[in-house]
């Protein structure tokens, strides 16, 4: 910062100081900043990795006693255990089937075995007598279990039962189909399916009973062509939708322009609504209302007419009024602009004498400054020398005196 008394100086820098740093080097300029991305369809699970490290810590895989080759052997080869997967109905969905609520009990008997555990292990320090043992519970629920695995529904029930059961929508069919045949003709056998397969069951010596003898075999390629035929059909419907809709983008967006904001029930039920309006009825009502909104658009179109044909009248008036105030000042433009051209140096002369007049006055101004300085400085030296003569004349009297007395003693003596 330079010293404000040199401010009004020319010449003289009085802004305050900018300091400039070099710049940064390439390594700090070509850093990537990773932004992260929030977004509402990825959800981000909080993790502790310690106490995932610690409940995942020391443990491993091990194959003692599993035997992966597939091998043909009198004992059971069994890879690592599996879990079974049940399923269980909420409220509302529907009746439990005997096999679903086997395993429902199993499903809670694992989890009612799990949770004494915890208890266990949770009553170990405390010193509560009044409730139940954790010990005598998890033996009640261990017989519990004992008995539930000793129930054994396909041999209680039988295989045919426990099929019924765990699939009673397929089972009725069956039993129908068996019925009609055993009414067409009789036989002496049975064979019903099973999920395993199918199994023969002979009827028993010196029985009256008729019986229906029947074979179910699978025929991949009669599958094959029942899937081929309804794939021909289906490519036969699209055809006929090509054909009568076309292959234009506009009419397939036209009519694909409500199933993609809606589903196929909403589609069906707004073409549902459009095909009820081509009623004859509906239509004439249509007519009308559409012959009344003609008239009003032609009445509407009318009076717009009559209003934009008054605004133009009205503009080209002002125009012409226009025009012909220029016409008189038209004729006068030319000499207008050889006056100017002529007095375009008189105007430089009269901006160069108005400079220059400018700058006498700044130095007017200036000197004039120089002479009241130079006045109030004659003032302070006549001041100045007027005090100096009478301090001289003073010294001069004292020393004319001590003179006179000096000459007055050597005189004396």
């Amino acid at each position: 910062m330079a010293d404000p008394k040199y401010a009004d100086l020319p010449g003289i820098d009085y802004q305050p100081d900018v300091y400039e740093t070099s710049e940064l080097p390439e390594d700090d300029q070509a850093a990537y900043v990773v932004e992260e991305l929030n977004s509402d369809a990825v959800s981000s699970l909080p993790v502790n990795p310690n106490s995932a490290y610690a409940k995942f810590k020391e443990k491993v895989v091990s194959s003692k006693g599993l035997d992966f080759s597939d091998r043909i052997s009198g004992s059971r080869r069994t890879g690592y255990e599996t879990r079974t997967e049940y399923e269980i109905l909420g409220e509302g969905e529907g009746v439990e089937t005997p096999q679903q609520k086997f395993q429902r009990l199993q499903c809670e008997m694992k989890e009612l075995v799990e949770d004494v555990e915890n208890l266990k292990t949770a009553m170990k320090d405390t010193s509560e007598t009044d409730q139940m043992n954790p010990v005598q519970v998890s033996q009640q629920v261990q017989v519990l279990q004992k008995q539930l695995y000793e129930l054994h529904l396909e041999q209680v029930l039988g295989q045919e039962a426990a099929a019924d059961i765990t699939d009673p929508h397929n089972a009725l069919p069956k039993k129908v189909i068996t019925q009609l045949d055993a009414i067409k003709s009789g036989s002496a056998t049975t064979k019903t399916p099973s999920k395993k397969g199918l199994f023969s069951r002979a009827a028993p010596a010196g029985s009256t009973e008729q019986q229906v003898t029947y074979e179910l075999y699978y025929r991949p390629e009669q599958a094959k062509l029942q899937e081929k035929a309804k794939l021909g059909q289906l490519e036969e419907r699209i055809q006929r939708l090509e054909a009568t809709v076309g292959h234009s983008p506009e009419k397939v967006s036209t009519l694909t322009r409500d199933a993609s904001s809606k589903s196929l029930m909403g589609a069906v039920a707004s073409l549902e609504a459009r095909t009820t309006m081509l009623d004859p009825i509906t239509l004439d009502h249509i007519e009308a209302r559409m012959q009344g909104v003609l008239q009003k658009l032609a009445e509407l179109n009318k009076q717009r007419a009559a209003v934009e044909d008054a605004d133009k009248q009205s503009k080209i008036s002002e125009l012409y009024d226009l025009m012909k105030k220029w016409e008189s000042m038209a004729n006068s433009l030319p000499q207008v602009v050889e006056r100017m051209t002529a007095l375009s140096e008189l105007h430089e002369q009269a901006m160069q004498f108005s400079q220059a007049l400018s700058q006498l006055d700044t130095t007017q101004q200036q000197l004039s400054t120089t002479l009241k300085s130079n006045t109030t400085m004659v003032k302070e030296l006549q001041d100045n020398f007027a005090s100096n003569m009478a301090t001289i004349e003073a010294n001069c009297k004292a020393l004319d005196a001590r003179l006179k007395a000096v000459q007055k003693c050597t005189l004396a003596s």
